[in-house]
Protein backbone atom coordinates (compact mmCIF):
# COMPACT_ATOMS: atom_id res chain seq x y z
CA UNK A 1 0.00 0.00 0.00
CA UNK A 2 1.33 3.46 -0.95
CA UNK A 3 0.70 5.72 2.04
CA UNK A 4 0.16 9.45 1.70
CA UNK A 5 3.11 11.26 3.25
CA UNK A 6 2.46 13.61 6.19
CA UNK A 7 4.70 16.31 7.68
CA UNK A 8 4.04 18.21 10.94
CA UNK A 9 5.52 21.64 11.80
CA UNK A 10 4.84 22.91 15.33
CA UNK A 11 7.15 24.70 17.76
CA UNK A 12 5.81 22.52 20.61
CA UNK A 13 7.11 18.95 20.53
CA UNK A 14 4.28 17.80 22.82
CA UNK A 15 1.73 19.10 20.31
CA UNK A 16 3.42 17.05 17.58
CA UNK A 17 3.43 13.90 19.72
CA UNK A 18 -0.22 14.44 20.67
CA UNK A 19 -1.28 14.71 17.02
CA UNK A 20 0.71 11.58 16.11
CA UNK A 21 -0.93 9.56 18.90
CA UNK A 22 -4.51 10.61 18.17
CA UNK A 23 -5.01 8.05 15.36
CA UNK A 24 -3.33 5.06 13.75
CA UNK A 25 -2.07 6.93 10.72
CA UNK A 26 -0.92 3.98 8.62
CA UNK A 27 -4.22 2.15 9.01
CA UNK A 28 -5.90 5.24 7.58
CA UNK A 29 -3.55 5.31 4.58
CA UNK A 30 -1.12 7.96 5.87
CA UNK A 31 2.45 7.90 7.13
CA UNK A 32 4.15 10.63 9.15
CA UNK A 33 7.48 10.95 7.32
CA UNK A 34 8.71 14.26 8.75
CA UNK A 35 8.34 16.53 11.75
CA UNK A 36 10.12 19.62 13.08
CA UNK A 37 9.76 22.37 15.67
CA UNK A 38 11.64 24.84 13.42
CA UNK A 39 9.64 26.53 10.62
CA UNK A 40 12.69 27.18 8.43
CA UNK A 41 13.68 23.53 8.66
CA UNK A 42 10.13 22.75 7.57
CA UNK A 43 10.91 24.34 4.19
CA UNK A 44 13.97 22.08 3.78
CA UNK A 45 12.06 18.98 4.86
CA UNK A 46 9.20 19.68 2.47
CA UNK A 47 11.64 20.04 -0.44
CA UNK A 48 13.32 16.76 0.51
CA UNK A 49 10.34 14.59 1.51
CA UNK A 50 7.70 16.02 -0.88
CA UNK A 51 4.79 15.31 1.52
CA UNK A 52 1.18 15.11 0.41
CA UNK A 53 -0.18 16.73 3.57
CA UNK A 54 1.43 19.29 5.90
CA UNK A 55 0.10 20.34 9.33
CA UNK A 56 1.37 23.81 10.33
CA UNK A 57 0.94 25.58 13.66
CA UNK A 58 -0.30 29.14 13.20
CA UNK A 59 1.87 30.78 15.87
CA UNK A 60 5.60 29.99 15.83
CA UNK A 61 8.65 32.13 16.62
CA UNK A 62 10.65 33.42 13.67
CA UNK A 63 8.08 32.47 11.03
CA UNK A 64 4.37 32.00 11.63
CA UNK A 65 2.25 29.38 9.91
CA UNK A 66 0.85 31.74 7.26
CA UNK A 67 4.28 32.92 6.13
CA UNK A 68 5.54 29.32 6.09
CA UNK A 69 2.51 28.33 3.98
CA UNK A 70 3.25 31.12 1.51
CA UNK A 71 6.92 30.08 1.29
CA UNK A 72 5.92 26.46 0.70
CA UNK A 73 3.62 27.50 -2.16
CA UNK A 74 6.35 29.70 -3.68
CA UNK A 75 8.76 26.75 -3.52
CA UNK A 76 6.33 24.67 -5.60
CA UNK A 77 5.02 22.39 -2.87
CA UNK A 78 1.82 20.66 -3.95
CA UNK A 79 0.95 19.43 -0.47
CA UNK A 80 -2.40 20.16 1.11
CA UNK A 81 -1.72 22.50 4.03
CA UNK A 82 -3.85 22.43 7.18
CA UNK A 83 -3.34 25.28 9.69
CA UNK A 84 -3.54 24.30 13.38
CA UNK A 85 -4.40 26.87 16.03
CA UNK A 86 -5.45 27.00 19.66
CA UNK A 87 -8.24 29.51 19.03
CA UNK A 88 -10.80 30.40 16.38
CA UNK A 89 -9.07 33.44 14.95
CA UNK A 90 -11.25 34.35 11.97
CA UNK A 91 -8.91 36.97 10.56
CA UNK A 92 -6.27 34.27 10.27
CA UNK A 93 -8.84 31.99 8.63
CA UNK A 94 -9.54 34.56 5.92
CA UNK A 95 -5.82 35.13 5.31
CA UNK A 96 -5.08 31.40 5.15
CA UNK A 97 -7.83 30.84 2.58
CA UNK A 98 -6.51 33.71 0.45
CA UNK A 99 -3.04 32.10 0.21
CA UNK A 100 -4.43 28.70 -0.71
CA UNK A 101 -4.35 26.82 2.61
CA UNK A 102 -6.66 23.82 2.39
CA UNK A 103 -8.22 23.97 5.86
CA UNK A 104 -8.02 25.53 9.32
CA UNK A 105 -8.43 23.34 12.45
CA UNK A 106 -8.68 24.18 16.14
CA UNK A 107 -6.36 21.87 18.11
CA UNK A 108 -8.49 21.29 21.22
CA UNK A 109 -11.49 20.30 19.05
CA UNK A 110 -9.61 17.39 17.51
CA UNK A 111 -10.56 13.95 18.79
CA UNK A 112 -9.71 10.53 17.34
CA UNK A 113 -13.16 10.43 15.76
CA UNK A 114 -13.10 13.91 14.24
CA UNK A 115 -9.50 13.55 13.06
CA UNK A 116 -10.30 10.18 11.45
CA UNK A 117 -13.28 11.71 9.65
CA UNK A 118 -11.28 14.70 8.43
CA UNK A 119 -8.38 12.50 7.28
CA UNK A 120 -10.73 10.30 5.27
CA UNK A 121 -12.03 13.41 3.49
CA UNK A 122 -8.49 14.65 2.91
CA UNK A 123 -7.37 11.28 1.53
CA UNK A 124 -10.21 11.26 -0.95
CA UNK A 125 -9.46 14.84 -2.04
CA UNK A 126 -5.71 14.25 -2.36
CA UNK A 127 -6.14 11.03 -4.35
CA UNK A 128 -8.63 12.67 -6.73
CA UNK A 129 -6.31 15.62 -7.22
CA UNK A 130 -3.38 13.27 -7.84
CA UNK A 131 -5.35 11.28 -10.41
CA UNK A 132 -6.32 14.47 -12.23
CA UNK A 133 -2.73 15.75 -12.07
CA UNK A 134 -1.39 12.44 -13.43
CA UNK A 135 -3.86 12.53 -16.31
CA UNK A 136 -3.03 16.10 -17.24
CA UNK A 137 0.70 15.58 -16.77
CA UNK A 138 0.70 12.46 -18.94
CA UNK A 139 -0.76 14.46 -21.82
CA UNK A 140 1.80 17.23 -21.33
CA UNK A 141 4.66 14.71 -21.07
CA UNK A 142 3.60 13.07 -24.34
CA UNK A 143 3.65 16.50 -25.97
CA UNK A 144 7.00 17.45 -24.44
CA UNK A 145 8.52 14.14 -25.55
CA UNK A 146 7.25 14.76 -29.09
CA UNK A 147 8.92 18.18 -29.12
CA UNK A 148 5.73 20.23 -29.06
CA UNK A 149 5.97 23.73 -27.61
CA UNK A 150 4.25 24.14 -24.24
CA UNK A 151 3.04 27.36 -22.65
CA UNK A 152 4.86 28.78 -19.62
CA UNK A 153 1.91 27.74 -17.46
CA UNK A 154 2.04 24.19 -18.80
CA UNK A 155 5.80 24.00 -18.33
CA UNK A 156 5.48 25.17 -14.74
CA UNK A 157 2.73 22.63 -13.99
CA UNK A 158 4.78 19.83 -15.53
CA UNK A 159 7.93 20.90 -13.67
CA UNK A 160 6.01 20.84 -10.39
CA UNK A 161 4.69 17.36 -11.15
CA UNK A 162 8.10 15.97 -12.11
CA UNK A 163 9.67 17.50 -9.00
CA UNK A 164 7.59 15.04 -6.95
CA UNK A 165 9.84 12.29 -8.31
CA UNK A 166 13.21 14.04 -8.01
CA UNK A 167 15.31 16.92 -9.25
CA UNK A 168 17.12 14.99 -12.00
CA UNK A 169 15.69 12.84 -14.78
CA UNK A 170 16.67 10.20 -17.30
CA UNK A 171 14.89 8.53 -20.23
CA UNK A 172 15.40 4.79 -20.83
CA UNK A 173 13.91 2.84 -23.75
CA UNK A 174 13.65 -0.94 -24.29
CA UNK A 175 12.77 -3.14 -27.26
CA UNK A 176 12.87 -6.79 -28.29
CA UNK A 177 15.76 -7.45 -30.67
CA UNK A 178 14.56 -8.58 -34.10
CA UNK A 179 16.42 -9.20 -37.37
CA UNK A 180 16.82 -6.22 -39.67
CA UNK A 181 14.30 -6.58 -42.56
CA UNK A 182 16.87 -7.23 -45.28
CA UNK A 183 14.45 -8.76 -47.81
CA UNK A 184 11.02 -10.36 -47.90
CA UNK A 185 7.54 -9.29 -46.95
CA UNK A 186 7.53 -7.21 -43.73
CA UNK A 187 5.52 -8.52 -40.80
CA UNK A 188 3.13 -5.99 -39.27
CA UNK A 189 4.38 -5.25 -35.71
CA UNK A 190 1.96 -5.99 -32.90
CA UNK A 191 1.50 -4.57 -29.43
CA UNK A 192 2.64 -7.21 -26.95
CA UNK A 193 0.54 -5.61 -24.20
CA UNK A 194 3.59 -5.07 -21.98
CA UNK A 195 3.23 -2.80 -18.97
CA UNK A 196 6.40 -1.56 -17.29
CA UNK A 197 6.70 0.34 -14.02
CA UNK A 198 9.17 0.59 -11.20
CA UNK A 199 7.45 0.03 -7.87
CA UNK A 200 9.97 0.40 -5.07
CA UNK A 201 8.32 2.25 -2.21
CA UNK A 202 8.89 5.72 -0.84
CA UNK A 203 12.65 5.36 -0.48
CA UNK A 204 13.27 4.25 -4.05
CA UNK A 205 16.45 5.80 -5.37
CA UNK A 206 14.97 5.98 -8.87
CA UNK A 207 11.25 6.71 -9.26
CA UNK A 208 9.22 5.80 -12.32
CA UNK A 209 7.41 8.90 -13.58
CA UNK A 210 5.77 7.81 -16.83
CA UNK A 211 5.67 5.01 -19.40
CA UNK A 212 5.65 5.68 -23.15
CA UNK A 213 4.58 2.81 -25.40
CA UNK A 214 5.08 2.83 -29.16
CA UNK A 215 4.82 0.15 -31.83
CA UNK A 216 8.15 0.05 -33.67
CA UNK A 217 9.38 -2.26 -36.46
CA UNK A 218 10.33 -4.94 -33.95
CA UNK A 219 7.10 -4.74 -31.94
CA UNK A 220 6.44 -3.04 -28.62
CA UNK A 221 8.94 -0.36 -27.60
CA UNK A 222 8.76 0.82 -23.99
CA UNK A 223 10.17 4.15 -22.89
CA UNK A 224 10.44 5.11 -19.24
CA UNK A 225 10.96 8.53 -17.66
CA UNK A 226 12.65 8.20 -14.25
CA UNK A 227 13.37 10.78 -11.56
CA UNK A 228 15.92 10.75 -8.77
CA UNK A 229 17.74 12.97 -6.27
CA UNK A 230 21.28 13.13 -4.99
CA UNK A 231 24.54 14.62 -6.10
CA UNK A 232 27.24 12.10 -7.01
CA UNK A 233 30.22 12.10 -9.33
CA UNK A 234 29.52 11.68 -13.04
CA UNK A 235 31.33 8.37 -13.05
CA UNK A 236 29.28 7.02 -10.14
CA UNK A 237 26.10 8.34 -11.72
CA UNK A 238 26.97 6.63 -15.02
CA UNK A 239 27.61 3.32 -13.24
CA UNK A 240 24.37 3.54 -11.25
CA UNK A 241 22.32 4.31 -14.36
CA UNK A 242 23.95 1.44 -16.22
CA UNK A 243 23.03 -0.94 -13.38
CA UNK A 244 19.46 0.42 -13.26
CA UNK A 245 19.09 0.15 -17.05
CA UNK A 246 20.44 -3.41 -16.98
CA UNK A 247 18.00 -4.35 -14.22
CA UNK A 248 15.02 -2.88 -16.09
CA UNK A 249 16.20 -4.59 -19.29
CA UNK A 250 16.05 -7.89 -17.40
CA UNK A 251 12.52 -7.08 -16.20
CA UNK A 252 11.47 -6.38 -19.79
CA UNK A 253 13.06 -9.66 -20.93
CA UNK A 254 11.10 -11.61 -18.33
CA UNK A 255 7.82 -10.10 -19.54
CA UNK A 256 8.47 -11.24 -23.12
CA UNK A 257 10.10 -14.55 -22.18
CA UNK A 258 7.75 -16.48 -24.48
CA UNK A 259 9.35 -14.85 -27.53
CA UNK A 260 12.72 -16.37 -26.64
CA UNK A 261 14.55 -13.29 -27.95
CA UNK A 262 16.97 -10.79 -26.46
CA UNK A 263 16.32 -7.18 -25.47
CA UNK A 264 18.32 -4.00 -25.94
CA UNK A 265 18.09 -0.74 -23.99
CA UNK A 266 19.29 2.82 -24.45
CA UNK A 267 19.71 5.34 -21.62
CA UNK A 268 19.85 9.09 -22.18
CA UNK A 269 22.10 11.53 -20.41
CA UNK A 270 20.78 13.05 -17.16
CA UNK A 271 18.72 16.24 -17.50
CA UNK A 272 16.98 18.64 -15.11
CA UNK A 273 14.47 20.62 -17.19
CA UNK A 274 11.19 19.55 -18.80
CA UNK A 275 12.31 21.18 -22.04
CA UNK A 276 15.21 18.71 -22.27
CA UNK A 277 12.95 15.63 -22.44
CA UNK A 278 12.58 15.80 -26.22
CA UNK A 279 16.36 15.76 -26.84
CA UNK A 280 16.90 12.99 -24.28
CA UNK A 281 14.15 10.77 -25.71
CA UNK A 282 15.27 11.43 -29.29
CA UNK A 283 18.83 10.36 -28.50
CA UNK A 284 17.74 7.17 -26.74
CA UNK A 285 15.24 6.21 -29.46
CA UNK A 286 17.73 6.74 -32.28
CA UNK A 287 20.51 5.00 -30.38
CA UNK A 288 18.21 1.98 -30.11
CA UNK A 289 17.41 2.19 -33.83
CA UNK A 290 21.15 1.99 -34.55
CA UNK A 291 21.86 -1.14 -32.50
CA UNK A 292 22.24 -3.03 -35.78
CA UNK A 293 25.64 -1.27 -35.79
CA UNK A 294 26.47 -1.19 -32.08
CA UNK A 295 25.26 -4.70 -31.15
CA UNK A 296 22.08 -6.42 -29.96
CA UNK A 297 21.33 -7.60 -26.40
CA UNK A 298 23.06 -4.54 -24.99
CA UNK A 299 22.61 -1.38 -22.92
CA UNK A 300 23.62 1.76 -24.82
CA UNK A 301 24.61 4.59 -22.51
CA UNK A 302 24.71 8.27 -23.43
CA UNK A 303 27.52 10.38 -22.02
CA UNK A 304 28.18 14.05 -22.63
CA UNK A 305 30.90 13.30 -25.19
CA UNK A 306 28.49 10.98 -27.09
CA UNK A 307 25.38 13.12 -26.94
CA UNK A 308 24.19 13.96 -30.43
CA UNK A 309 26.91 11.95 -32.20
CA UNK A 310 25.21 8.58 -32.54
CA UNK A 311 23.03 9.64 -35.44
CA UNK A 312 24.73 12.73 -36.90
CA UNK A 313 27.72 11.17 -38.62
CA UNK A 314 28.76 13.00 -41.79
CA UNK A 315 27.23 11.59 -44.94
CA UNK A 316 29.45 10.69 -47.90
CA UNK A 317 28.25 11.04 -51.48
CA UNK A 318 27.61 7.69 -53.13
CA UNK A 319 27.41 6.89 -56.84
CA UNK A 320 24.81 4.15 -56.56
CA UNK A 321 24.50 3.66 -60.31
CA UNK A 322 28.22 2.98 -60.67
CA UNK A 323 28.28 0.59 -57.71
CA UNK A 324 25.21 -1.33 -58.97
CA UNK A 325 26.76 -1.57 -62.44
CA UNK A 326 30.00 -2.93 -61.00
CA UNK A 327 28.07 -5.51 -58.93
CA UNK A 328 25.96 -6.55 -61.92
CA UNK A 329 29.09 -6.90 -64.06
CA UNK A 330 30.56 -9.35 -61.56
CA UNK A 331 27.33 -11.37 -61.51
CA UNK A 332 26.97 -11.50 -65.30
CA UNK A 333 30.64 -12.44 -65.70
CA UNK A 334 30.10 -15.15 -63.09
CA UNK A 335 33.00 -13.81 -61.01
CA UNK A 336 31.99 -14.71 -57.45
CA UNK A 337 35.16 -13.24 -55.87
CA UNK A 338 34.39 -9.87 -57.45
CA UNK A 339 30.79 -9.94 -56.18
CA UNK A 340 31.91 -10.83 -52.65
CA UNK A 341 34.52 -8.06 -52.72
CA UNK A 342 31.87 -5.50 -53.71
CA UNK A 343 29.64 -6.70 -50.84
CA UNK A 344 32.52 -6.54 -48.31
CA UNK A 345 33.57 -3.06 -49.42
CA UNK A 346 30.05 -1.70 -49.24
CA UNK A 347 29.26 -3.12 -45.79
CA UNK A 348 32.62 -2.01 -44.38
CA UNK A 349 31.69 1.52 -45.38
CA UNK A 350 28.15 1.17 -43.96
CA UNK A 351 29.49 -0.05 -40.63
CA UNK A 352 31.86 2.90 -40.43
CA UNK A 353 29.14 5.44 -41.27
CA UNK A 354 26.40 3.82 -39.13
CA UNK A 355 23.84 5.04 -41.66
CA UNK A 356 20.44 3.32 -41.63
CA UNK A 357 19.52 4.96 -44.94
CA UNK A 358 22.63 3.62 -46.67
CA UNK A 359 22.02 0.17 -45.17
CA UNK A 360 18.45 0.23 -46.54
CA UNK A 361 19.59 1.23 -50.04
CA UNK A 362 22.35 -1.41 -50.18
CA UNK A 363 20.02 -4.18 -48.96
CA UNK A 364 17.41 -3.17 -51.56
CA UNK A 365 19.93 -3.16 -54.41
CA UNK A 366 21.52 -6.46 -53.40
CA UNK A 367 18.10 -8.07 -52.90
CA UNK A 368 16.98 -7.05 -56.40
CA UNK A 369 20.09 -8.52 -57.98
CA UNK A 370 19.88 -11.66 -55.87
CA UNK A 371 16.19 -12.24 -56.70
CA UNK A 372 16.84 -11.72 -60.42
CA UNK A 373 19.67 -14.24 -60.27
CA UNK A 374 17.55 -16.75 -58.36
CA UNK A 375 14.65 -16.34 -60.77
CA UNK A 376 16.93 -16.91 -63.76
CA UNK A 377 17.90 -20.26 -62.24
CA UNK A 378 14.41 -21.39 -61.41
CA UNK A 379 14.56 -20.42 -57.75
CA UNK A 380 11.82 -18.36 -56.05
CA UNK A 381 12.55 -14.73 -55.19
CA UNK A 382 12.91 -13.92 -51.49
CA UNK A 383 10.66 -10.86 -51.81
CA UNK A 384 7.54 -13.04 -51.68
CA UNK A 385 8.38 -14.66 -48.33
CA UNK A 386 7.75 -13.30 -44.79
CA UNK A 387 11.19 -11.98 -43.91
CA UNK A 388 11.38 -13.73 -40.53
CA UNK A 389 10.85 -17.11 -42.21
CA UNK A 390 13.68 -16.74 -44.73
CA UNK A 391 16.47 -19.22 -44.14
CA UNK A 392 19.43 -17.58 -42.43
CA UNK A 393 17.49 -14.47 -41.35
CA UNK A 394 18.79 -14.99 -37.80
CA UNK A 395 22.07 -13.55 -39.14
CA UNK A 396 20.40 -10.19 -39.81
CA UNK A 397 21.12 -8.89 -36.32
CA UNK A 398 24.41 -7.20 -37.28
CA UNK A 399 25.90 -5.52 -40.33
CA UNK A 400 28.56 -8.23 -40.48
CA UNK A 401 25.89 -10.94 -40.36
CA UNK A 402 23.89 -9.32 -43.18
CA UNK A 403 27.00 -9.10 -45.36
CA UNK A 404 27.79 -12.75 -44.67
CA UNK A 405 24.23 -13.80 -45.54
CA UNK A 406 24.33 -11.99 -48.90
CA UNK A 407 27.69 -13.56 -49.79
CA UNK A 408 26.42 -17.02 -48.87
CA UNK A 409 23.27 -16.55 -50.97
CA UNK A 410 25.13 -15.30 -54.04
CA UNK A 411 27.63 -18.13 -53.67
CA UNK A 412 24.88 -20.76 -53.40
CA UNK A 413 23.13 -19.54 -56.55
CA UNK A 414 26.22 -18.80 -58.64
CA UNK A 415 27.77 -22.19 -57.83
CA UNK A 416 24.52 -24.07 -58.55
CA UNK A 417 25.37 -26.40 -61.41
CA UNK A 418 21.76 -27.39 -62.10
CA UNK A 419 20.05 -24.04 -62.33
CA UNK A 420 21.44 -23.19 -65.77
CA UNK A 421 20.41 -26.51 -67.33
CA UNK A 422 16.67 -26.27 -66.55
CA UNK A 423 14.47 -25.32 -69.45
CA UNK A 424 12.33 -22.17 -69.28
CA UNK A 425 9.14 -24.17 -68.69
CA UNK A 426 10.66 -26.10 -65.72
CA UNK A 427 12.06 -22.90 -64.19
CA UNK A 428 8.63 -21.29 -64.45
CA UNK A 429 7.00 -24.38 -62.92
CA UNK A 430 9.43 -24.22 -59.98
CA UNK A 431 8.72 -20.52 -59.49
CA UNK A 432 4.96 -21.18 -59.58
CA UNK A 433 5.29 -23.91 -56.95
CA UNK A 434 7.27 -21.65 -54.62
CA UNK A 435 4.67 -18.88 -54.94
CA UNK A 436 1.60 -21.11 -54.48
CA UNK A 437 2.76 -24.01 -52.30
CA UNK A 438 0.29 -22.98 -49.55
CA UNK A 439 -2.66 -23.70 -51.87
CA UNK A 440 -3.97 -26.94 -53.35
CA UNK A 441 -1.53 -27.70 -56.18
CA UNK A 442 -1.49 -30.29 -58.94
CA UNK A 443 0.53 -30.88 -62.10
CA UNK A 444 -2.56 -30.03 -64.16
CA UNK A 445 -2.97 -26.62 -62.49
CA UNK A 446 0.69 -25.74 -63.03
CA UNK A 447 0.56 -26.96 -66.64
CA UNK A 448 -2.55 -24.90 -67.33
CA UNK A 449 -0.74 -21.82 -65.99
CA UNK A 450 2.16 -22.55 -68.38
CA UNK A 451 -0.22 -23.32 -71.30
CA UNK A 452 1.14 -26.84 -71.83
CA UNK A 453 -0.29 -30.29 -71.18
CA UNK A 454 0.03 -31.98 -67.80
CA UNK A 455 1.72 -35.06 -69.27
CA UNK A 456 4.30 -32.95 -71.08
CA UNK A 457 5.10 -30.98 -67.91
CA UNK A 458 5.40 -34.14 -65.80
CA UNK A 459 7.77 -35.67 -68.36
CA UNK A 460 9.99 -32.54 -68.64
CA UNK A 461 10.08 -31.95 -64.89
CA UNK A 462 11.04 -35.55 -64.06
CA UNK A 463 13.59 -35.69 -66.84
CA UNK A 464 15.35 -32.42 -65.87
CA UNK A 465 15.13 -32.45 -62.03
CA UNK A 466 15.03 -36.18 -61.32
CA UNK A 467 11.92 -35.67 -59.15
CA UNK A 468 8.20 -35.81 -59.72
CA UNK A 469 6.19 -32.62 -59.39
CA UNK A 470 4.41 -34.01 -56.32
CA UNK A 471 7.75 -34.87 -54.67
CA UNK A 472 9.05 -31.37 -55.38
CA UNK A 473 5.89 -29.73 -53.96
CA UNK A 474 6.22 -31.87 -50.82
CA UNK A 475 9.92 -30.94 -50.52
CA UNK A 476 9.15 -27.24 -50.75
CA UNK A 477 6.33 -27.52 -48.20
CA UNK A 478 8.49 -29.42 -45.71
CA UNK A 479 11.31 -26.87 -45.96
CA UNK A 480 8.84 -24.05 -45.31
CA UNK A 481 7.34 -26.02 -42.42
CA UNK A 482 10.79 -26.49 -40.85
CA UNK A 483 11.36 -22.74 -40.85
CA UNK A 484 7.99 -22.06 -39.24
CA UNK A 485 8.51 -24.78 -36.61
CA UNK A 486 12.00 -23.50 -35.81
CA UNK A 487 10.61 -20.10 -34.76
CA UNK A 488 8.38 -21.66 -32.07
CA UNK A 489 5.77 -19.00 -32.83
CA UNK A 490 3.11 -21.16 -34.48
CA UNK A 491 0.76 -23.92 -33.39
CA UNK A 492 0.79 -27.21 -35.30
CA UNK A 493 -2.45 -26.55 -37.20
CA UNK A 494 -1.18 -23.06 -38.12
CA UNK A 495 2.01 -24.50 -39.64
CA UNK A 496 -0.03 -27.09 -41.55
CA UNK A 497 -2.27 -24.38 -43.03
CA UNK A 498 0.68 -22.13 -43.89
CA UNK A 499 2.27 -24.86 -46.02
CA UNK A 500 -0.83 -26.12 -47.81
CA UNK A 501 -2.28 -28.87 -45.61
CA UNK A 502 -5.85 -28.59 -44.38
CA UNK A 503 -5.45 -31.55 -42.02
CA UNK A 504 -2.77 -31.24 -39.32
CA UNK A 505 -2.77 -35.00 -38.69
CA UNK A 506 -1.98 -35.75 -42.33
CA UNK A 507 0.65 -32.98 -42.31
CA UNK A 508 2.32 -34.59 -39.28
CA UNK A 509 2.45 -37.98 -41.04
CA UNK A 510 4.06 -36.47 -44.15
CA UNK A 511 6.53 -34.45 -42.08
CA UNK A 512 7.55 -37.51 -40.06
CA UNK A 513 7.94 -39.60 -43.22
CA UNK A 514 10.21 -36.98 -44.82
CA UNK A 515 12.26 -35.93 -41.79
CA UNK A 516 12.00 -38.89 -39.43
CA UNK A 517 10.68 -36.62 -36.65
CA UNK A 518 7.26 -35.52 -35.47
CA UNK A 519 6.75 -31.75 -36.09
CA UNK A 520 6.52 -30.97 -32.36
CA UNK A 521 9.69 -32.94 -31.64
CA UNK A 522 11.48 -31.05 -34.41
CA UNK A 523 10.27 -27.69 -33.03
CA UNK A 524 11.38 -28.52 -29.47
CA UNK A 525 14.84 -29.58 -30.58
CA UNK A 526 15.28 -26.40 -32.58
CA UNK A 527 14.25 -24.28 -29.58
CA UNK A 528 16.74 -26.07 -27.33
CA UNK A 529 19.44 -25.57 -29.95
CA UNK A 530 18.75 -21.81 -30.09
CA UNK A 531 18.91 -21.54 -26.29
Amino acid sequence: MNHLKVMIVDDEILAIEHLKRLVRWEELGFKVTGETVHPRKGLELAAKLKPDLIFVDIRMPGMDGLILSERLAEAGSQAKIVILTSYKEFEYVKQSLRIGVHDYWVKHELTPETLTLELEKLKDTINKDKAMQRKMSRTLLEQAKAGKELSNEELKALANYMSLFGSQYVYIVFELDTPYPVVGRPVAPQDAGIQMSWEAGDRAEYRWIETFTTIAAGGTRIGGLLGFDGMVSRRQQHEELFQRSTHLKQMFSEQIASSGGTVSAACSTVFQEVTELFAAATWAEKALDLRIFTGMDSVIMCTEDKEGTVFTLEAIETDWAAWTQQLRHGIEAHRLAEVEEEIDNRFTRIKKMASLEELRIVCNELSKELDQLRTSKGKPPFRDEPYREIEGSEEWTSVTGIARWFKNQFRAVMEDEHGDVYSAKVRKAIQYIHRHFAKDLSAEQIAEHLAISGDHLRHCFKNETGRTILDYITEVRMEKAKRCLATGQYKLYEVAEKVGYRNSHYFSKVFQRVTGQHPLEYSERKQVHHE
